[in-house]
């Protein structure tokens, strides 16, 4: 099994000047590194940079990964080989909604050679939130980042880093900060920990049951671990009341950080909806869905440490009178 990292951030953020810290660190301690590399017009140049530093490069020139080019990001990982010692990192470009992507890349059931994805968003210290009208983009990749780097700290000044940082931990607070050589420890780690025939008995199943990968972090000479996304689908009733439903989508827990799924209504028995979350928002957007009309109503929720027996039970409060049980597993 491989482990698979997302590197995010807002364009210009420093994502390749990153990787070309963390890949000489990662071969240093005998890794290989694998990157597939998404931008609009300028995959083949950083490519040809990142191959320089020995790496296996694969440009993903076009759109973001997270909509026009995912299919081609989804067919390249189908196609990498589960060797040992090896990280395979997607450096994302700018504009991509991480959420989404995430969404795809843990409930896929052919990426099953890849660990579920740990994600480092790649922050400018001096810009950040300076962005205008895409703020909430750059707050959206900072909010699903299971890690942080800050770059261009030498260019800002104490007060500056400051409100940067108490801005990132309100956004985010379970996210670890990390730099690029801490960040290469805590891979070499993994991919070790990973050539073990018997680890701690982590569940790294896709798809029907609660999936959460340990990714070891270094931190004072020793190490330990922290969660990376994980996936739980929950069926729902086969018909809810739209007032409680549009209230249980409201009171998510805010480790969940993408939801979405089918629904049916009481009051419209006869139409299946597809029902979405609203990245960063408690609203919910409703789409009527004749393909999905014989399917079953379920719930899909991404997140990090996810509360599953306080959503089991949230499922459970929406069934009707009808006397419908709804229950799920988790590990």
């Amino acid at each position: 099994m491989i482990p698979l990292v997302l590197l995010a951030g807002f364009l210009g953020a420093g994502k390749t000047r990153l990787l070309s810290e963390l890949i000489p660190a990662l071969h240093a301690k005998g890794t290989r590194v694998r990157v597939i590399l998404n931008d609009f017009e300028n995959a083949n140049i950083d490519a040809a940079r990142l191959g320089e530093l020995e790496a296996l490069v694969t440009p993903l020139n076009g759109e973001c990964v997270c909509c026009g080019s995912l299919r081609e990001l989804l067919d390249t990982l189908y196609a990498v080989p589960a060797d040992p010692d090896t990280v395979l990192l997607i450096e994302a470009n700018g504009a991509t909604e991480t959420d989404e992507l995430l969404g795809h890349l843990t409930t896929d059931s052919r990426l099953a050679h890849f660990t579920l994805p740990m994600q480092v968003t790649v922050v400018d210290a001096g810009r950040w939130q300076k962005r205008w009208w895409h703020n909430g983009l750059e707050r959206a990749q900072v909010a699903t980042a299971t890690h942080l780097f800050v770059n261009w700290t030498a260019r800002v000044n104490t007060a500056r880093m400051q409100a940067v940082t108490d801005s990132l931990a309100e956004i985010n607070p379970r996210a670890t900060r990390v730099e690029p050589h801490a960040l290469a420890d805590a891979l070499h780690a993994l991919v070790q920990d990973l050539k073990q025939p018997n680890r701690s008995g982590v569940s790294t199943s896709r798809g029907q049951h609660l999936a959460m990968m340990p990714v070891a972090e270094s931190r004072a000479g020793s190490h330990h671990h922290v969660h990376a996304f994980g996936s739980a689908t929950l069926p729902l009733p086969k018909q809810v009341e739209r007032v409680r439903f549009t209230a249980f989508v409201a009171a998510l827990p805010d480790a969940v950080v993408r939801a979405k799924g089918l629904v049916r209504f009481t009051d419209d028995p006869g139409s299946m909806y597809v029902w979405h979350r609203l990245p960063g928002r408690k609203g919910m957007r409703l789409d009527r869905s004749a393909p999905h009309a014989d399917a079953d109503p379920t719930a899909l929720f991404i997140g990090v440490d996810m509360p599953m027996a306080q959503l089991d039970q949230a499922v459970q409060q929406l069934e009707t009178s009808a006397g419908l049980t709804v229950s799920a597993d988790s590990v």
